[in-house]
């Protein structure tokens, strides 16, 4: 047996955990002598019950197991990969307990060492909705990867905002990849894997325990530079992935919201306490010395628009718009390739013939 086996045996023996992991690392020096170890032997490590210490001496010999869980895996289209391959990010790698395996639907590429994680509340406000979305779509139309939870309110919208700039975007669950949760969200994830990666530490079949969800905060905030909170009231889940991001030495930045509001509780705490406030995305781009690289998506757009005729522009206006989702103006100037002061007065134009309607926000979609 390969040690990248035996990560992926001992990732599912439940109550291992980041500290018991290094407690049996430090006693045992190696994967293949944990694996190896008996039980009596497993006891004397700090930490490791007898009960725990059987599933351990089984759990890592348990060669069926390995195979029907790799054959899940492969069938439902996931990679499985380990801290002994070279694809593991190299990011997480770095944090005090990155996980032995990760189940990956999509791709992960080195692309995705420039990323930022944008996270908040479930129950998100239209106002922090917006926030989250236009943040996913200008990081991502700039080439910067969103990394989020796929969770209702603040992390959808993030999602969705990458997408909508073509970028890239990376879904952590607290849940198997068999057992998506939200299950309503299973064609959000399709299409984020389609261009970027659904990932979890969880064997395939985990369901979507209350406690398995701090703990993936840590690979949130562990693939991203640094983690952007966009509403969170006091006790909001968010603030765990703050806390990991601190302990991993990643940046903190918050954006603030209504002061009547108690989503903007949270965040606007974090403020007081020297988060980075952020206005728009050049904020986190500055403090942390990024260098935008567009998407090649929005420099293709640009130049074919380029050579639109004036007659036409108002349609390619039309063309960039929704009937159902808004844009804002820069978006609008992104798709169609055409300067910010034109794109505002062709709307205008454009309302006045009611073609287009404007919605709170500056947003527009198309009549």
């Amino acid at each position: 047996m390969t040690n990248r086996e035996r990560c992926i045996l001992l990732n599912m023996v439940p109550d291992v955990g980041s500290t018991r992991l290094r407690r049996l690392l430090d006693m045992f020096e190696s994967l293949e002598r944990v694996c190896a170890a008996d039980v009596s032997a497993l006891q004397r490590v700090e930490g490791i019950s007898p009960a725990l210490a059987q599933r351990i001496a089984g759990g890592c010999r348990n060669e069926r197991l390995l195979n029907e869980e790799v054959t899940l895996a492969t069938r439902a289209g996931v990679d499985i990969v380990t801290l002994e391959d070279a694809e593991y990010p190299q990011w997480l790698r770095t944090i005090p307990d990155p996980p032995l395996a990760l189940y990956v639907r999509g791709t992960l590429l080195q692309a995705d060492e420039v990323a930022i994680a944008v996270v908040g509340s479930r129950r998100a406000s239209i106002y922090g909705l917006q926030c989250a979305e236009r943040l996913g779509y200008d990081l991502a139309l700039r080439g910067v990867t969103v990394v989020s939870g796929l969770a209702r309110g603040i992390d959808t919208a993030a999602h969705e905002g990458a997408l909508k700039a073509e970028g890239r975007t990376l879904a952590v669950l607290g849940s198997g990849l068999a057992r998506m949760y939200p299950a309503e969200h299973e064609p959000l994830a399709e299409k984020i894997a389609a261009g970027g990666a659904v990932l979890s530490e969880y064997p395939m079949r985990t369901p979507p325990l209350p406690h398995n969800f701090p703990r993936r905060n840590r690979i949130i905030s562990g693939l991203s530079r640094g983690v952007v909170v966009v509403e969170a009231s006091q006790r909001s889940g968010a603030l765990i992935t703050v806390d990991c991001a601190l302990e991993q030495g990643r940046e903190v930045f918050a954006i603030p919201g209504p002061i009547t509001s108690t989503t903007s509780q949270g965040t606007h705490h974090l403020l007081k306490q020297g988060a980075r406030m952020v206005t728009s995305v050049e904020d986190i781009l500055d403090e942390l010395g990024l260098t935008p690289q567009p998407v090649a998506r929005a420099a293709a757009v640009a130049t074919r628009h380029e050579r639109v005729e004036p007659a036409d522009r108002e349609a390619c206006i039309v063309a960039c718009l929704s009937e159902r989702e808004p844009s804002y103006v820069d978006h609008i100037a992104a798709a169609s390739g055409l300067a910010m002061a034109e794109v505002s007065a062709l709307l205008m134009q454009l309302e006045l013939k009611r073609a287009v309607r404007q919605l709170p926000g500056k947003r527009f979609v198309r009549c």
